[in-house]
């Protein structure tokens, strides 16, 4: 070999190198993850990855890939069983690619020039298929598509095992019908359709505040179809994936506010900035869900994202008395909020809690057994209250200096 036979061969050997840098991944327990965006992410199967021509995006290269994935799902009997399901899936997908709603390349989307599959066998077919879309089509599956990133909100999953989410699963019972609630091809297809929508884009729209929106994604999602107020009001019913502990607290001592016996329950004078402190934290959360998602790091969700790992060790020292507080009222008394017991975030009462606070557990207990013997006597409940109410720092007395502390 020559000088230069062997520089070029050197030269050729350096640029694939440098081109399987752009397409690092591995595989780890059997899933594989590619590098996307700085990060590594994972790879769902590629032959239900939707493919684009950003190129052409006026073209049909999405209706004709989202057909081919549907014709592949349970040998494509879906096509002729329920058509109007497929339909939304299609017309959705069109425009998806026509506008730009599309998640980012390499994640669930992907350029033509690196599909993995060739889409364009099915084509004809396709095509002619698609032509039945309509705008019924397209509203429904954006319902869809709109519930599956809201549950992503919550959960961190766009869709479960089954169709947990109580906005999808009425969406689908409402437009195909019941049976489809339940049918498994269904809800493979979902679980393909509803990675394709941009995330960012639909929560922007959403109105989660804070949203990490580019100028051209802000541009794209103008044209983007208003979600429900429903939808938009439930973006706070929960709070967002990977900051539940602290949801449960604030719930937990909510529950505990409202319980009749709420004025002699006592609480520990100690912990009363502890509550301050987690009710702020939820305050914060509540009104900037996104800056607090287990993924707003790893997605780039918005500009100032907090590492929930930080966060938890920052607030242990606050979050874990309260839950031990909780834990031990929970288990003493009746009909306050049994059902929280379930939750494995609440430490079970072992003799390691008891005698870790000894002595608020026997003050516990001495309120509970007052409080038994009148009940057996058959007074009323305020009047049991009016009978023990003492000088003692109270539930309700913690939760209204938290709140008014927070108020100030």
């Amino acid at each position: 070999m020559s000088t230069a036979e062997a520089l070029v061969a050197v030269s050729d050997m350096i640029l694939d190198s440098i081109d399987s840098l752009n397409k690092v991944e591995f595989n780890k327990k059997g899933r594989k993850y590619k590098l996307v965006n700085d990060n590594f992410q994972r790879v769902r199967e590629e032959d239900k990855h939707l493919i684009i021509d950003p190129k052409n995006p006026q073209g049909s290269t999405a209706a004709i890939s989202a057909y081919y994935i549907l014709s592949r799902i349970g040998s494509g009997k879906i096509l002729d069983e329920i058509p109007d399901f497929c339909l939304s899936i299609i017309g959705v997908a069109q425009e998806l690619e026509r506008n730009g709603w599309y998640e980012e390349e390499n994640s669930s989307v992907v350029n033509i020039k690196h599909a993995r599959y060739n889409p364009m066998e099915v084509r004809d077919e396709a095509l002619e298929y698609a032509a039945q879309v309509n705008d019924s089509h397209i509203a429904q599956g954006l319902d869809i598509m709109i519930a599956s990133k809201l549950n992503f909100l919550h959960t961190d999953h766009h869709i479960g095992l089954k169709l947990d989410s109580v906005y999808i699963k009425n969406f689908v019972e409402q437009y195909y019908g019941p049976e489809c609630t339940t049918n498994p091809d269904i809800l493979v297809a979902l679980k393909s359709f509803v990675h394709w929508g941009n995330t960012k884009g639909i929560l922007h729209k959403l109105d989660v505040p804070n949203v990490w929106m580019t100028d051209e994604l802000s541009r794209n999602f103008a044209s983007f179809p208003e979600p429900s107020p429903d939808l938009k009001k439930a973006v706070y019913d929960r709070f967002p994936s990977g900051t539940s502990k602290y949801s449960l607290i604030r719930r937990a001592f909510e529950l505990l506010y409202q319980y009749q016996y709420a004025a002699l329950i006592p609480f520990p004078r100690e912990s009363v900035a502890d509550l301050e402190t987690i009710l702020g934290l939820c305050y914060e959360i509540e009104t900037n869900p996104i800056r607090y998602h287990l993924r707003s790091v790893a997605k780039k969700l918005c500009h100032n994202p907090v590492n929930l790992n930080d966060l938890s060790q920052k607030y242990a020292a606050h979050s874990s008395p309260l839950l031990a507080v909780i834990s031990l009222i929970l288990n003493t008394f009746e009909n306050c909020g049994d059902f929280l017991l379930q939750n494995s975030k609440i430490p079970k009462l072992t003799t390691q809690l008891i005698n870790s606070h000894r002595s608020y557990y026997d003050e516990l207990h001495a309120t509970y057994t007052a409080i038994k013997s009148y009940e057996d006597k058959n007074w009323d409940a305020n009047d049991i209250v009016l009978r023990l109410s003492k000088n003692s720092f109270s539930i309700v007395d913690a939760m209204d200096e938290a709140s008014n502390s927070l108020c100030q």
